[in-house]
């Protein structure tokens, strides 16, 4: 699992490839992401495409959160990715 850092006040985003995963002639048609624990400000750009770009902000200083990006497919596959993201005010 991947692990990236940011400061509470920093807002990021991660693009997140699917294409080695998604096999020809099928296409992403939707993307979710959740956190935990709660505290994350995140949401999705992209959402349809073969890499979504997830936008991380705000979290509290010291705690690490886990973010699920999981998408569907139109030919009915569901593929879900997660990375870490530790919050530290320096």
């Amino acid at each position: 699992m991947d692990s990236f850092q940011k400061q509470p006040t920093e807002q990021l985003d991660y693009d997140i490839d699917f294409s080695d995963w998604l096999p020809n002639g099928d296409a992403i048609t939707s993307t979710t992401v959740t956190s935990s624990p709660a505290g994350l400000t995140i949401y999705v750009t992209d959402a349809a495409t073969i890499i979504p770009k997830v936008w991380v902000a705000a979290g509290v200083d010291k705690k690490s959160y886990t973010v699920s990006v999981t998408v569907e497919t139109n030919q009915s596959r569901t593929k879900e990715v997660n990375f870490k993201v530790k919050v530290k005010d320096t």
